[in-house]
């Protein structure tokens, strides 16, 4: 689950502050993909590198509907 950085806010990936969220506490299901990154690869998406973002996002998984 992710934070809406409202009041510097944590989300579920801090695991000293909210920690993972249990599964029976998930209702409902994905809808659409809004982002995808190729966060796997350890040089891809690095902040320091802009000139490489356009490469390393999953175009083709853009706001792709989940079904």
């Amino acid at each position: 689950m992710m934070g809406d950085n409202r009041d510097n806010s944590t989300d579920s990936r801090a695991l000293w502050g909210v920690g993972y969220v249990p599964l029976e506490n998930f209702v409902g299901r994905a809808e659409i993909i809004f982002f995808s990154a190729a966060f796997d690869d350890p040089q891809a998406f690095r902040l320091l590198a802009p000139w490489r973002w356009p490469f390393d996002i999953r175009w083709n998984r853009f706001f792709r509907i989940v079904r």
